[in-house]
């Protein structure tokens, strides 16, 4: 296994539910101290020209959508509306780090294009060891890693079948591994990462492993 310190000289392509959970918590800054900056997003997961479209096309931007929304539901309770109003409010923080080049958004190669059509048919599933087709965020990350050997970083247990049947031993990183890799390099202790793992599941994470026991 590669320390964090090597991998972090190997771009990394994030998905958009690792990238989701960081910002709902308020960790970014540990993502990119075990990533390295900046972190790569295909478009569909972040598109900064979104900001200033009517129509959003980017994973991250239906997700600051969804929480305005919630926060602007007339049944809400007070509490639902502010936690609804705070999770927009960190998600919506992506676009200062895109404009502090902490986070760059990827235009797919067509060659990444191509698998990336693969991954999303549900006639191609069964080739990569899956049931179903890949999420697009998903898809777009893993053509893009493994067409240019950048490490993938996702927690879709398909999108990592996929991986190994495509490029065995190819690197990556969940959200739990991320964690544990922060505390290994000294950047917080076990106690954290346990109480951001935690964070994270009480903003819908399904991971009940915490990263130490």
């Amino acid at each position: 296994m590669k320390s964090p310190e090597s991998l972090s000289d190997i771009p990394a392509v994030v998905d958009t539910v690792v990238l989701r959970y960081f910002l709902l918590v308020d960790q970014f800054d540990l993502l990119l101290q075990v990533l390295g900056a900046p972190i790569m997003a295909p478009r569909i997961v972040y598109d900064p020209d979104d900001r200033s479209n009517e129509v959003v096309h980017s994973e991250i931007a239906r997700s600051i959508q969804h929480q305005k929304g919630r926060s602007a539901d007339p049944n809400g309770s007070q509490a639902e509306i502010e936690r609804a109003l705070e999770f927009a409010s960190r998600l919506s923080s992506i676009h200062g780090h895109f404009l502090s080049d902490r986070i760059t958004s990827v235009e797919m190669t067509r060659q990444e294009r191509f698998l990336y059509a693969q991954l999303c048919s549900d006639e191609s599933s069964s080739e990569y060891g899956t049931a179903f087709s890949l999420n697009d965020g998903e898809a777009a990350c893993l053509a893009i890693a493994v067409e240019r050997g950048w490490v993938l970083v996702t927690d879709d247990n398909d999108a990592l079948k996929a991986l190994r049947i495509l490029r065995q031993g190819h690197p990556y990183r969940r959200i739990r591994r991320i964690l544990i890799n922060a505390a290994e390099a000294g950047f917080i202790d076990s106690t954290e990462a346990n109480r951001i793992h935690a964070e994270m599941k009480r903003c819908g994470f399904w991971d009940t492993t915490p990263p130490f026991t």
